[in-house]
């Protein structure tokens, strides 16, 4: 068959005699690389009139077709005639912007401007170009981040002894010293850490002031106005070891799970293998799951380095004035010390010493996370 009477199937010509210009059949979707070349020979010749692998002749103006490129512009000084480009599914002369497609019935692509389409075809093509990129996307990920599992796996092993240690310098603050961790909550969630103490200068109230938490000033009007003062003494860091619960193991727990319930015992056969054998729900949930482990995982860090900022020189000189002072009904002494060489806040009320230990975990937190 010569090149004049190619056709692909379903292309027809606009008329018996009309000698129909060459093209290249695609039975499938073309490759990223076609695509790539093809729109760097667009831009370049700014002729695809003259590129043979692309549909030329006229196109039925209802054919469905799958965007591959969408958006593409034509320099209109590039063009021998100072003219814009033919459309097959219209008019010559007659776009510079249009799209690169494919038609899946008709067996072939083209050129062809962004106005020659109906909407619902049109419609149609751009959520199926999305919805490829969105594979794409989804697949160059776990290509990259299933190779991954299993090394991330072990780093999570090696961290639960981190984890545990932490748990316990974490409830040794919450069930020695309950009453202070109480009251350094109150003070995380009513002044943002700052630690205040408040004076009722006036009350002319019958009731009780003791629990108002509010700034300095007055409160109320007439005879239940009450006025008051504040005093601060800076803001203490480490604001999660105030936390009512707060569970590093289980953390770390969450992040073994999700990363065992994408790949399972599967995370060392070949990625692409594994791949091609989700469905389309199963790869997107996937992608999903593994970006929530990398958020997880920072987060798990970012918690334990404020917990180790607990125990600072500046916390105990800050806590000291606190307890120590006369407006506070909970009174300790607080210094700062060294235990089994570990940073330790010393809370002291007569012959009863109580150590919060940081412990050596603090010093495991630079870990290195696999990545790609």
């Amino acid at each position: 068959m010569t090149n004049g009477d190619r056709k692909s199937r379903g292309v027809k010509s606009s008329s018996s005699e009309t000698k129909q210009l060459p093209w290249r059949p695609f039975n499938d979707r073309p490759t990223g690389i076609w695509i790539d070349e093809t729109v760097a020979r667009i831009k370049e010749t700014a002729q695809p009139e003259l590129i043979e692998s692309l549909y030329r002749n006229p196109l039925p103006k209802n054919a469905t077709f799958r965007v591959l490129r969408h958006l593409i512009t034509v320099d209109g000084t590039k063009r021998p005639e100072g003219d814009n480009c033919p459309c097959p599914m219209c008019t010559p002369n007659r776009f510079l912007t249009g799209s690169l497609v494919w038609f899946p019935e008709l067996q072939c692509c083209a050129f062809i401007g962004n106005c020659c389409a109906d909407d619902d075809v049109l419609a149609e093509a751009e959520k199926e170009r999305k919805w490829r990129e969105r594979r794409d996307y989804e697949e160059t990920y776990l290509l990259a981040a299933l190779p991954l599992v299993g090394p991330k796996l072990t780093v999570v092993e090696t961290l639960k002894p981190v984890a545990f240690e932490a748990v316990r310098s974490y409830r040794k603050i919450r069930n020695t010293l309950p009453q202070v961790h109480e009251q350094l909550r109150k003070m995380k969630q009513h002044h943002g850490g700052q630690l205040t103490l408040t004076e009722i200068i006036r009350d002319e109230s019958a009731e009780n002031q003791d629990d108002y938490y509010g700034p300095a000033g007055f409160k109320g009007r007439g005879k239940d106005a009450v006025e008051t003062r504040d005093y601060t003494f800076g803001t203490f860091s480490g604001h999660i070891a105030v936390h009512k619960d707060y569970n590093p193991t289980k953390e770390l727990e969450d992040i073994h799970r999700s990363l065992t319930s994408v790949a399972a015992d599967s995370y060392s056969q070949e990625a692409l293998d594994f791949i091609c054998e989700m469905s389309e729900k199963q790869r997107h949930a996937a992608v999903v799951i593994l970006q929530d482990v990398e958020a997880k995982i920072v987060k798990f860090k970012e918690r334990l380095r404020d917990l180790s900022l607990f125990y600072t020189r500046q916390n105990a000189d800050r806590f000291h004035g606190f307890f120590t002072h006369e407006l506070n009904s909970i009174y300790y002494k607080v210094e700062y010390t060294t235990v089994r060489g570990q940073p330790t806040l010393r809370f002291k009320k007569g012959a009863s010493n109580y150590d919060l230990i940081r412990g050596s975990w603090a010093d495991k937190l630079d870990f290195d996370w696999p990545s790609s």
